[in-house]
């Protein structure tokens, strides 16, 4: 899987047409689609919008393919200690 791949499935997982993926990151009309299209390289305002609006998609597996899952692991941590949290809180009280 190439990064370009990688991309798509983005725009896929979050159920986003190219259009409103690049609004939501912040680039020019039709940067994201050309860049698929052509099969060009990724700009780095393209993946600085990825980090910042859709965090739990990590840039090193855009980029790389690898640790795919190292934020997703992340956040499914943070749940479990904020439910961990409620529980006190609600013995507590």
């Amino acid at each position: 899987m190439e990064i370009h791949d990688r991309l798509r499935k983005i725009l896929k997982d979050e159920g986003l047409s190219i259009s409103k993926f690049e609004r939501i990151i912040g680039v020019g009309q039709n940067s994201v689609s050309t860049c698929l299209r052509r099969q060009s390289s990724v700009s780095h305002t393209v993946l600085q919008g990825i980090k910042e609006h859709f965090p739990h998609h990590s840039i090193e597996w855009l980029v790389t393919g690898k640790n795919e899952n190292t934020n997703k692991k992340i956040v499914a941590n943070i749940l479990v200690k904020l439910s961990e949290v409620n529980k006190e809180l609600k013995e507590i009280k």
